[in-house]
């Protein structure tokens, strides 16, 4: 199979959904790989939430690739959000995040719940 093409019936590269807490706080879940062919939607997602609420928290635990492209998107989050935060818990994200030195900039956390507390 050619790279970019998926075969019929596999589930998509990346899946994105949003949840508000009662406590006002926006958690996004990504699960998938955040690429140059999913982070249009990803940042339009992520955007979204960070205009739209005072505290988000990204949770990326099932992300299992995460590009330049996303790490761009994540920086611009940053900037614009006023409280965010990310969740991380795949060595591999994390490696990214450290080599790329964009972790250093961001509120890292391993769960949601450290993040309200």
């Amino acid at each position: 199979m050619l790279p970019g093409k998926r075969v019929p019936g596999d589930p998509p590269p990346l899946a994105v959904t949003s949840s508000r807490r009662p406590d006002g706080v926006l958690v996004l879940t990504a699960v998938g790989e955040i690429d140059a062919a999913t982070v249009g939607r990803f940042r339009t997602e992520l955007s979204g939430a960070c205009v739209s609420a005072k505290r988000v928290v990204l949770d990326l635990s099932g992300v299992g690739f995460l590009s330049c492209a996303g790490l761009h998107a994540l920086e611009e989050a940053n900037a614009v959000a006023p409280r965010f935060s990310v969740i991380v818990k795949t060595t591999l994200v994390s490696r990214i995040l450290d080599i790329s030195g964009v972790g250093a900039d961001l509120d890292v956390r391993r769960d949601v719940e450290e993040v309200l507390n």
